[in-house]
C-alpha cells in the first residue's frame, strides 16, 4: 500500500510538473513534505508563527492525526497555536488549487486552498505586498500533500521562516 502511494507520488510529481511553474514562492535545500497516506485526504493547514516567523506547519488529513513540519527554535505553545493561521476545509471536500501571497521579506503571508465546487479557505500568517498566486491541479487530481521550503535549516539558535511551497498532486481517480 505505501509502495503504491509513493509510485503514485513520483508520477504526479512528473505528471503535474517539477518544474518552477508549481512553485509557490521560492525553492531552497531546506525542505520537507506533509503527504497523506492512501484513503486520508488532505483538507486543512495551520501555520504558527514565531518571532513575525511561519516556521511551523501543521497539515490536516481526513480520519488521520495531523502533522507537521518544525522549523521553530524551542517549542511551539499552545500560545503560539492560538495565534497560527488556519485554513480546515468542511468535511468531505477535496483540494484542487493552492495559493500563497508574500510578505515584503519574501515569506509567505498567507496560504489559500481551493476545492473543486470552488470553496476556498485562507490561512493568513503575515501582511501581503504581493497578489495571491494559484497553482492547480490538472483535471481530476487533488492535492494530497505539500512540499514545503524554509529560509534555514531545523535546529539552530533562530527560527526559519515559510518561504516556498509546491502542492503534490495525485490522480484521484
Amino acid at each position: 500500500m505505501l509502495t503504491s502511494l509513493l509510485v503514485s507520488l513520483v508520477l504526479s510529481l512528473g505528471r503535474a510538473g517539477e518544474g518552477e511553474e508549481m512553485v509557490l514562492g521560492q525553492t531552497t535545500d531546506y525542505h520537507t513534505s506533509l503527504i497523506a497516506l492512501s484513503g486520508h485526504d488532505f483538507y486543512g493547514l495551520q501555520i504558527a508563527v514565531r518571532r513575525h516567523r511561519p516556521c511551523q506547519v501543521r497539515a490536516f488529513f481526513h480520519d488521520a492525526p495531523p502533522r507537521a513540519a518544525q522549523y521553530c527554535f524551542g517549542r511551539v505553545t499552545q500560545r503560539h497555536v492560538t495565534e497560527a493561521g488556519s485554513g480546515i476545509l468542511d468535511a468531505g471536500e477535496r483540494v484542487n488549487g493552492v495559493a500563497a501571497c508574500f510578505t515584503a521579506t519574501d515569506r509567505v503571508g498567507a496560504v489559500r486552498l481551493y476545492t473543486f465546487s470552488g470553496e476556498a479557505v485562507t490561512a493568513r500568517v503575515g501582511n501581503c505586498v504581493t497578489e495571491f498566486r494559484t497553482v492547480w491541479c490538472e483535471r481530476g487530481w487533488t492535492v494530497q500533500g505539500l512540499q514545503l521550503y524554509f529560509d534555514r535549516p531545523a535546529g539552530g539558535l533562530s527560527h526559519a521562516s515559510l518561504v516556498g511551497m509546491r502542492p503534490l498532486c495525485v490522480d484521484s481517480a
